[in-house]
């Protein structure tokens, strides 16, 4: 049975201040419960439809820590979606460290103060698949447990670490192991004619500012995606999470 209390915490994961205060996060949908379910991650609770339950595997629902059972009419006083489905889950919210040696080695993203969530998980989206596990935000990034992050992710969440920090002590300290820096800005090389690396960090910055003059200044290049013939008025640049995937598709596929 659902209680008010359960309600009570569910409805306050909405925030980032109870989030943090109770370690956790909140999941929605059944292709989704189902990848936390198989994963290693720590499911605290799961509230699923008596329909949905028995149909799943007992073997997998063994991994929750707690399940109740829920009828349609509670998924949807529940629910975050517009469009509710079987199932929500609770997650408890695992603790990196982030390690500069092992970033040295391999591909990475950092955002400065990105703010629409369906950005962030759109990122961390292209992040798995151009096979990039880390992302460095910056401490004003919108939290990577916002519900709508969580969702436009599409499950990526679970492959890809993403860590928060005063984004120009990190720039600082990885220049001091040469770690190439590369900053995607307006007046920036054509993404096409520079020598791209397996490893380094693909900095991009916030939806309408772009990168701040403190972050361009730590770069060791600085990238574009030039237009293709004459610019439209209005279209000034494109959207982040459409600029990250390019410019991870255009490294990926000069290291092949």
């Amino acid at each position: 049975m659902l209680s008010s209390s359960n309600i009570k915490l569910i409805n306050s994961l909405r925030y980032k201040k109870y989030r943090d205060r109770y370690n956790l996060f909140v999941i929605e949908g059944d292709k989704l419960v189902n990848e936390f379910l198989e994963s290693e991650k720590h499911v605290k609770l799961l509230l699923a439809t008596s329909e949905w339950i028995e149909k799943t595997d007992r073997k997998l629902l063994s991994s929750a820590e707690e399940i109740i059972m829920l009828n349609d009419r509670e998924i949807k006083k529940i629910s975050q979606l517009k469009t509710p489905q079987n199932t929500l889950a609770l997650v408890n919210i695992e603790k990196h460290n982030l390690e500069l040696l092992a970033l040295s080695v391999k591909l990475n993203i950092g955002l400065e103060n990105i703010q629409d969530p369906g950005n962030l998980g759109t990122i961390i989206r292209v992040a798995a698949w151009f096979g990039i596990d880390t992302i460095i935000c910056s401490n004003e990034t919108v939290d990577v447990y916002n519900p709508k992050t969580i969702q436009a992710s599409m499950g990526a969440i679970l492959h890809v670490k993403v860590f928060y920090t005063n984004m120009l002590n990190f720039l600082n300290d990885i220049s001091k192991i040469e770690m190439p820096v590369f900053a995607a800005t307006l007046d920036g090389v054509p993404i096409q004619e520079i020598t791209k690396t397996d490893h380094g960090l693909l900095l991009f910055g916030n939806e309408s500012k772009g990168l701040s003059a403190n972050f361009i200044t730590h770069a060791t290049h600085k990238i574009k995606i030039p237009a293709y013939g004459q610019v439209l008025p209005g279209i000034e640049s494109l959207n982040v999470a459409m600029s990250a995937a390019i410019i991870c598709n255009e490294f990926r596929r000069d290291m092949k």
